[in-house]
């Protein structure tokens, strides 16, 4: 190859180096990867104000005497002193994805009086005779909180849609309880209060918490008509010697703003516990079904 040749060669090269290069600074930057969104699942709330209308079956013993309860809600409604009767209710339920937090709090004053009530025994240390008339009272609050988790879900024919939740918790109970008595003159009422001829037998404070594991089946008909079944069971001696609770309800959509939709709730409500402690003269019972129509209504936001 001549001087020339050479010369000529390596002038074609750089240029062709350097053009390379001007084009690939020409190319626009390459975008960056968009950043892949992580989607978290939103809290939703569940707020539920409801009445419940019992009736209320058993029996209790306070200060070792026990009556038998049998009082439908009718009787609760005619007594003589019809301002005991009083009930304050309401259930609230926060839910992630499958994680549900649940709570109920119910605030109710019952008493039964008349055929409602009626004395079945007293203890072998009192003398004397009761006479027919009796009346009980019972002022009661029921905290219950438990955590719940969706085990399944499947859909059905067309938009309807099932799942079944467990959960577990606890429920708390807090009650005064008294009966009133009436008096024979032959009656050794012992450590009864007397009161207007009758004599009192009052429980006091008796609270207690019991431990409770349940199911739940939650079915959506459609957007606007829901049912929701629930039974659990409970106390196993740790407070209560057993409990049990089985509550069935209907919602169907009313109304819907922006951020909540309402819904009117209907179903009925049976709790029962079968509580004791104490012996003769201090034992205190307290086996009672408290059963009947619950009415409300669902906020969801």
């Amino acid at each position: 190859m001549t001087m020339r040749s050479f010369r000529l060669s390596a002038l074609i090269g750089t240029v062709l180096c350097c053009g390379a290069q001007s084009f690939a600074a020409d190319l626009p930057a390459r975008p960056p990867e968009p950043a892949v969104a992580v989607s978290t699942p939103a809290w939703s709330y569940v707020v539920t104000p409801y009445a419940w209308l019992p009736s209320i079956n058993g029996s209790t013993t306070i200060r070792g005497r026990t009556a038998d309860i049998d009082a439908s809600f009718g009787d609760l409604l005619d007594r003589k002193i019809p301002e005991q009767l009083f009930g304050l209710m309401g259930a609230f339920e926060a839910r992630n994805g499958r994680v549900s937090v649940m709570t109920d709090l119910v605030y109710m004053k019952l008493g039964a009086d008349g055929g409602g009530a009626r004395a079945r025994s007293v203890h072998p240390a009192i003398g004397g005779a009761l006479a027919a008339s009796m009346s009980a009272q019972f002022e009661m609050f029921i905290a219950e909180a438990a955590l719940g988790y969706e085990l399944v879900r499947w859909q059905g024919a067309g938009v309807s849609e099932t799942a079944i939740d467990v959960y577990g918790g606890g429920r708390f109970w807090w009650q005064d309880a008294e009966t009133d008595l009436a008096l024979t003159a032959g009656l050794n009422v012992g450590d009864l209060t007397m009161v207007r001829g009758r004599a009192r037998a009052s429980s006091g404070d008796v609270t207690w918490l019991d431990p409770l594991v349940g199911v739940r089946l939650r079915h959506q008909f459609t957007p606007q008509l829901d049912m929701v079944l629930r039974g659990d069971v409970g106390g196993f001696g740790a407070g209560s010697r057993f409990s049990w609770q089985a509550m069935g309800s209907v919602n169907w959509e009313f109304a819907r703003t922006e951020s909540t939709v309402w819904s009117g709730m209907a179903g009925y409500r049976a709790l029962y516990v079968d509580y004791e402690r104490g012996t003769g003269r201090s034992r205190y019972e307290y086996d009672m079904l408290t059963h009947g129509p619950i009415l409300g209504v669902t906020a969801r936001f």
